[in-house]
């Protein structure tokens, strides 16, 4: 396939790597620590309500916790060339157990089929899929950089993409459709693809006629538009979430009810662990609390994309663009829904929402990004 286009002095490899980005990692703990300081307050009523125990998620996220900053700070002592040399295999390992998800070994939660299930253990393959996604298309654009030079180049790119989409819409995935999108356009576009506004326009209007027939095609994606645009109405049913959530980050004020004095946690606000935790967050810190995290989220998402720009070779800066795309996209998505700028769909907050093997590979892509620090222009 042709070998990693390396840009800078060739150098010996104990010389190329220094130390990692200390700001990122410093970021990346306080959100944590946060995060579980969140799903803690967060989920106790919820937790005793179905487990008779309030701590049931908080104790389960801190172990998952605990190993995921093990792995990242293991990870972040392998030189980040070594994925490339597996990219393919870990893809393809993805891919199959994203299909796998299609056969009975698929769990539904909430009506929705994403999970595996293995005992006791269940996650997402999804979650799996947007690294190796990342990792795979950054791997081939970097070892066939010279053939990136017109359009028909990316058609590989474009494939691992496509059949991707395809199963996850199998599975009525929009957000994980969206977040391997965003994935693999970041990618492509960070590598210099050059497009022309008369190819630019069909493929915009191509990319709407397909989510305009993905949102037809099942009648709840087009309910929850219905409802987006009619907030008013309908609030004890499609509107139930968006409502509360507005509730609690309103009643929230400037500095907040205080820690652990949510209401609307009290099983008025559905999914208050997950995908709204950040609403809980405005209801507990107000204000000046929302705008804290949201700031650390910002020098979180600056300090992946310093490292993409900085990175000595192509394929640290395609990688590093792709997880802080994949990250950025999930942060703005879920704030989005949580104040309701746009409509609902399931789009957790990275190392806040209630997952623990999300958890894990959200800290693993962490510890590839602070291997690609340990190597940037100094």
């Amino acid at each position: 396939m042709g070998k990693i286009k390396v840009i800078g002095k060739s150098k010996d490899r104990n010389e190329e790597r220094g130390n990692l980005d200390f700001g990122m990692l410093i970021t990346i703990i306080i959100l944590l620590c946060i995060g579980l300081v969140m799903l803690a307050s967060a989920s106790s009523y919820s937790a005793l309500s179905s487990y008779n125990n309030s701590n049931y998620f908080v104790s389960r996220q801190l172990i998952f916790a605990l190993v995921g900053v093990v792995v990242m700070l293991f990870l972040s002592l392998i030189d980040y060339k070594v994925y490339a040399k597996f990219s393919y295999a870990f893809y393809i390992f993805a891919l199959v157990l994203l299909i796998a998800v299609l056969t009975p070994l698929g769990v539904t939660r909430n009506g929705a089929t994403r999970w595996l299930g293995f005992g006791i253990l269940q996650f997402q393959p999804s979650e799996l899929m947007k690294i190796a996604l990342v990792i795979v298309t950054s791997t081939y654009i970097a070892r066939n950089y010279k053939k990136m030079n017109t359009f028909k180049g990316y058609v590989w790119p474009l494939l691992f993409l496509a059949i991707v989409f395809i199963i996850m819409s199998l599975q009525n995935h929009l957000s994980g459709t969206l977040v391997m999108i965003v994935a693999s356009a970041s990618i492509i576009f960070a590598s210099g693809l050059k497009i022309k506004l008369k190819v630019i326009i069909p493929i915009l209007l191509i990319l709407i006629l397909i989510v305009g027939v993905f949102f037809m095609a099942e009648p709840f994606r087009w309910k929850r538009i219905l409802s987006y645009a009619n907030p008013e109405e309908d609030i004890r049913g499609g509107n139930w979430q968006a409502a509360q959530s507005l509730y609690a980050i309103g009643s929230g004020g400037i500095f907040g009810r205080g820690l652990g004095q949510s209401r609307q946690k009290y099983l008025w606000l559905p999914e208050a662990q997950n995908d709204f935790i950040f609403s809980v967050l405005g209801e507990e810190f107000g204000l000046v609390g929302t705008l804290c995290v949201l700031g650390l989220f910002v020098f979180f998402i600056y300090r992946g994309y310093r490292i993409a720009i900085n990175a000595k070779d192509m394929l640290g800066s395609l990688m590093a663009t792709g997880i802080t795309s994949v990250f950025a996209l999930q942060i703005l998505v879920n704030i989005a829904v949580v104040t309701c700028t746009i409509p609902v769909t399931g789009m957790p907050l990275p190392f806040f929402s209630y997952g623990g093997t999300a958890l894990l590979i959200n800290l693993a892509a962490m510890g590839v990004l602070l291997s690609i620090s340990r190597s940037c222009k100094k």
